[in-house]
């Protein structure tokens, strides 16, 4: 809500992942995996620059041909949209809603810090809805990692 003190930086996930753009399609979704996520965060030099997902892959895999012989840097949704941790939560939301996505980077200065993701997103608005009488349940739903 506009207005509030909400910001990104309260519901972000701190630890991103993030692969070069020369890597291919096979060793992100083995990240992936591994990781347990559904993105990563594409750099050329260190630096972000797109965002493959799992549907990314998909997607090029079911084209069928050389799809495991591209790179990222061909692959990744780009240009990589970001917020600020200061972004309020509401214009998060719009954000994704507008440009169609579903997570966002966190930068600052330059830097990576986090990422804010709809499931980040989701809990927030479940504790507000809640608050301040959490149930129990909800609670543990909302206090889990993705």
């Amino acid at each position: 809500m506009p207005g509030d003190s909400n910001t990104v930086s309260q519901v972000m996930s701190k630890t991103v992942y993030t692969i070069d753009s020369e890597s291919g399609i096979s060793g992100a979704a083995k990240l992936m995996a591994r990781r347990d996520v559904g993105s990563l965060v594409v750099t050329a030099k260190g630096k972000p620059v797109g965002i493959v997902t799992e549907r990314d892959i998909v997607k090029q895999l079911s084209r069928g041909g050389d799809a495991l012989r591209k790179n990222l840097g061909a692959l990744a949704s780009k240009p990589l949209v970001t917020v600020t941790p200061t972004t309020e939560i509401w214009e998060a939301f719009a954000t994704m809603l507008r440009r169609k996505i579903r997570r966002l980077p966190v930068m600052e200065g330059g830097n990576m810090v986090g990422i804010v993701t709809e499931r980040d997103l989701h809990k927030w608005v479940v504790r507000v809805f809640y608050e301040p009488n959490v149930p129990a349940d909800i609670r543990e739903l909302v206090a889990q990692n993705p």
